[in-house]
């Protein structure tokens, strides 16, 4: 019998807009910079995400999607490219069909830096 390839579930990803010297001062400006293109998804993926923070540490039914389109003015489709954009981005991940924060988005950063640092042999300062 042939064998097939065995693929684990896709890894999803997403654009997320740095500006050098343009720093992020709110979390508002963070969530625009992963949803540049909808102030709209950028405003309903940070209350989803404190949907999902406010969950912890049961996490939030997957099922939900139905309950919160259904309060808010949003499609189905909105609603998945918000999902998209926070999984793709290291926000959230899906665990036993609930949804959790992720750590995901502060090990990118940090890997970034890391690498950045041993390349040019500067270090992050502090804010």
């Amino acid at each position: 019998m042939p064998r097939r390839a065995v693929r684990g579930p896709p890894k999803q990803k997403t654009t997320i807009l740095f500006k050098a010297g343009n720093l992020p001062s709110s979390p508002e400006e963070l969530f625009r910079r992963v949803f540049w293109k909808s102030d709209f998804l950028a405003s309903e993926a940070q209350n989803f995400w404190h949907e999902v923070k406010r969950s912890e540490p049961m996490g939030l039914p997957i099922q939900a999607w139905k309950d919160w389109i259904s309060k808010r003015s949003m499609s189905v489709g909105q609603f998945y490219n918000m999902i998209h954009g926070l999984v793709g981005a290291g926000f959230i991940e899906k665990k036993d069909s609930r949804w959790h924060l992720s750590g995901g988005f502060l090990r990118e950063l940090e890997q970034m830096v890391a690498v950045y640092s041993s390349e040019s042999g500067l270090r992050a300062q502090p804010q």
